[in-house]
């Protein structure tokens, strides 16, 4: 297909088959390729997979000329390092059975590329691409990417119980592609679901990640919670707990789902932007209360949410930032915003301008998945937006390193070193974050003096 031999990478299928060799692009490459044929939305490109019945060896001595790693050599695996990228060769191959539901005990080498392609998760990921641009599809893989839906290759509970990651991967395709999983994979799904406890923390992670990112991620975790619930309880349990409360149309869960959907991002924070939405209210369940009226109250509600955020990044070892940055998202998604420049600087101040903006828009996301947010507040949440970015644009001062003084003009004003110099330019900061000082070097030291 030209999406894929029109690429540098096609210089692997020329250099195989020129020895002698059969190879094809194969996997994830192909899938998007099709999908990109039908004019459908395709997520950013990922990794250039190529099949050869080559044997590592092999593969090695016809790239004696290029860099090769031997990445996952005793799985048939070496990478060729191009300018343009890695790509991975791998052998025809059969897996034996899986003890651990993850990896391979052992792999045999095949002859015929529709074997090798029966070893495979999902149908959509079971094809190959020569380099005429022909295209082997054994199962049907073109079929469900017109239909549009995710299915097991052969027994869905076999392909499981083979690899028990596969379980999430199902829901980040369902997710990242907008397909649906068909009924038998699905039922599949929940039978096998307690395989995930069986699987690094870290590939489940990762998967739920790309998960959120998915312009279908809301539909798979209304209807696969529970399939997330077995390694991530916390959020199973917001399903059908309802709030009781006026101004929350919808049970916890629906609430969060609906703020993750419509947070604003960017390609840069939307990993852990959708994650926060997603749970800032996870404490509710634990804070909930009931007034004399029958009115439910959820106090302290992102504190407790914080605290389950917490224990979640350090059970899945996220890393530092998303664990950091998650956390403070959650905790301070309560934070009361106005139309007032002075407080807005001093909250920039005090978390720095991309949290608060992020708080910004998670709070945003939260008070329209109420389902009862009016025109006028959506209004003031736009006009803080505009705000923020007005004093962004005009290099407003609102940190120490924007002051127009430094610690040796605070020194040479008299101030002895020591902590008073810092206690000094933090209290002509704030003079200047109010509007009571300009920030103006000789205004400054004249209010020193």
């Amino acid at each position: 297909m030209d999406t894929l031999t029109s690429r540098s990478e096609k210089i692997i299928l020329e250099k195989l088959n020129s020895a002698g060799y059969e190879a094809f692009f194969a996997g994830g490459c192909v899938r998007d390729a099709v999908m990109q044929k039908l004019n459908m939305y395709v997520p950013a490109a990922g990794d250039i997979d190529v099949t050869t019945n080559a044997l590592p060896q092999e593969t090695e001595r016809v790239f004696e000329d290029c860099q090769v790693i031997e990445t996952g050599i005793k799985h048939g695996t070496v990478t060729v390092v191009l300018p343009e990228g890695n790509v991975e060769i791998t052998t025809y191959r059969s897996d034996g059975s899986y003890s651990d539901n993850r990896h391979p005990d052992k792999v045999s080498f095949l002859a015929s590329l529709e074997e090798d392609l029966a070893r495979r998760d999902f149908t959509i990921n079971a094809m190959a691409c020569s380099l005429d641009g022909g295209i082997t599809d054994p199962f049907g893989g073109m079929r469900d990417i017109r239909s549009r839906v995710i299915r097991a290759v052969g027994e869905p509970e076999r392909r499981f119980e083979e690899d028990g990651l596969r379980i999430m991967r199902a829901l980040r395709f369902a997710a990242v592609l907008d397909f649906e999983i068909e009924p038998e994979t699905a039922r599949a799904l929940f039978t096998k679901k307690h395989l995930l406890k069986s699987i690094s923390v870290e590939r489940v992670f990762t998967e739920f990640r790309k998960l959120l990112t998915g312009r279908n991620a809301g539909n798979v975790i209304r209807r696969y919670v529970d399939v997330l619930g077995e390694v991530m309880p916390e959020l199973a349990a917001m399903k059908g707990f309802e709030q009781h409360n006026p101004y929350h149309r919808y049970d916890v869960l629906e609430h969060c789902i609906r703020a993750m959907e419509v947070v604003r991002t960017t390609p840069e924070n939307i990993g852990y932007l959708k994650m926060a939405s997603l749970f800032h209210d996870i404490g509710k369940p634990q804070t909930y209360s009931v007034d004399d009226n029958g009115i439910g109250h959820f106090y302290s509600h992102p504190a407790m949410s914080e605290v389950i955020v917490n224990n979640i990044m350090k059970r899945f070892r996220a890393d530092n930032f998303t664990a950091r940055r998650v956390g403070t998202l959650v905790k301070r998604h309560d934070l009361i915003f106005e139309k007032d420049e002075c407080l807005l600087k001093r909250w920039m101040n005090r978390l720095g301008s991309d949290v608060l903006a992020e708080i910004l828009e998670i709070k945003l996301a939260d008070n329209f998945a109420t389902g009862n947010m009016s025109p006028e507040l959506s209004q003031k949440f736009c006009d803080i937006r505009e705000l923020l970015q007005d004093i962004l644009a005009q290099q407003q001062c609102f940190t120490l390193k924007d002051l127009a003084v430094d610690g040796n003009d605070v020194i040479a004003c008299g101030v002895a070193p020591g902590p008073d110099v810092g206690k000094a330019l933090g209290q002509l900061l704030m003079k200047v974050i109010d509007g009571e000082l300009p920030n103006d070097r000789e205004a400054l030291i004249k209010s020193l003096s």
